[in-house]
């Protein structure tokens, strides 16, 4: 495991906890106390048992049969105050808004190097200066356009000036009232190797580093091309969530039912874990895995030594609602679900506490269609959206000099439910 940093100035005793909450063992540092920080146990049964909500659709857009609605790959969904749906078409490079029956209003961004244009889009948000943030990957930055879709300046994290040595790379970001977090790399090159400090901090609107929260430092030695799964591993998208009160929640560890809690001053609050059985891969998640793992699919294949893991990770996303409940979807919580139900959600309260399991009804599987929650009471379906990534990303999307291949991928649906008990 890379060594890992954290927030100045911290003490022994707080260095301990955030490593150990990372199954990270430092023999060199003296015992403490396991009380510094509180440690939240559950068992594997909620309190309150399993929960069923019917998901009621009220609208969808493309399919085999749609000829109005152009979709490349949906992989991120806002919902405004009025109730309007933004989709983020990673492959298109555009945000592409529907009113509350459907209807396509208009396409905010677009690809280029131009205002308000973008290379490679990898999330997007609501800033909290109105407008709506497109997250480059890389370079890393963030191209703002405004609710009409005119350019609105960009911001760049850290300056993102390679004079200044290296160069920033975004993976995803969040934003909650005036505080805005972030997740990417700085990347410095050496004559033989590449350094990624990976982080998720808090940045200022212009661009300033606050609060670092998580941080650790991977070297690739460009002699011996090693990429091992729970060695590299780096919470991304889907692995953290901003609640509305500041508070940062991270899911730290790939093969561990994990979830730590930090304060908007980046001290480590609290951990949460619960008892799980890790899901066992079968041949076929094992082999899409390393296809996802190369970093270009037709180069240098035989040079990389992959290091796979035999489990899928345990925790898939995680989110916060308005209420302050943590919705965790681990690794089994969508697979063998009983029929009809596309993913069983562990939700815990604001102390930590399991205390129920939600089941969402609707069309679809949970492997293959992705579910997402954007909030105004609202949940959006992204039918074939596994096999849509998988032929994007899989073929090197993010690097100018992939080759492009055709993939006999389904045409994306989009399914914009209300969620009722």
């Amino acid at each position: 495991m890379s060594p890992v940093s954290f927030p100045k100035p911290p003490t022994l005793l707080y260095v301990r906890n955030c490593l150990l909450g990372m199954g990270i063992l430092m023999f060199s540092l003296p015992p403490v106390s396991q009380a510094a920080v509180p440690v939240v146990t559950n068992s594997d049964v909620p309190a309150d048992g399993l929960l069923k909500v019917q998901l009621e659709e009220l609208w969808r857009i493309g399919g085999e049969e749609d000829e109005e609605n152009l979709l490349g790959v949906i992989d991120r969904v806002l919902v405004d105050d009025e109730g309007n749906v933004y989709l983020l078409d990673i492959q298109l490079v555009e945000v592409q808004v529907f009113d509350p029956d459907g209807v396509y209003v208009q396409s905010l961004g677009k690809r280029g190097e131009g205002p308000g244009e973008v290379r490679n889009a990898r999330d997007v948000l609501f800033l909290p200066d109105g407008a709506v943030g497109l997250i480059q990957g890389f370079p890393g930055r963030i191209i703002k356009v405004d609710l009409a879709g005119l350019p609105a300046g960009e911001l760049r994290p850290g300056g993102n000036d390679p004079s200044a040595g290296g160069f920033f790379a975004l993976r995803s970001a969040a934003s909650v009232g005036d505080r805005l977090v972030l997740g990417g790399a700085k990347i410095t090159r050496g004559e033989d190797s590449r350094t990624a400090t990976n982080f998720i901090a808090a940045f200022d609107q212009d661009g300033t580093e606050g609060v670092r929260y998580l941080e650790s430092v991977n070297v690739r030695d460009f002699g011996r091309m090693e990429i091992s799964e729970k060695g590299d591993f780096f919470p991304g998208q889907g692995g953290w969530a901003l609640a509305d009160d500041g508070r940062l929640y991270v899911a730290p560890a790939r093969n561990e039912y994990l979830i730590e809690v930090y304060r908007p001053d980046g001290v480590l609050e609290r951990t949460i874990t619960r008892k799980y059985q890790s899901w066992k891969r079968t041949p076929v998640e094992a082999e899409r895995a390393r296809e996802m793992m190369m970093p270009f699919r037709r180069r240098n294949r035989n040079a990389i030594k992959l290091v796979m893991e035999p489990t899928e990770r345990d925790i898939l996303d995680i989110r916060l609602d308005k209420q302050g409940l943590l919705w965790v979807l681990p690794s089994r919580g969508i697979r063998e679900q009983d029929e009809g139900i596309h993913s069983t959600w562990d939700v815990f309260d604001s102390s930590g506490e399991f205390f129920r399991q939600v089941a969402f009804a609707c069309e679809g599987d949970g492997q293959k269609d992705a579910l997402f929650f954007p909030g105004g009471g609202l949940a959006v379906l992204v039918r074939e959206h596994a096999d849509a990534v998988y032929a994007f990303r899989g073929r090197g999307a993010d690097n100018p000099e992939a080759e492009e291949e055709d993939a006999d991928v389904r045409p994306l649906e989009v399914i914009c439910y209300r969620m009722s008990p």
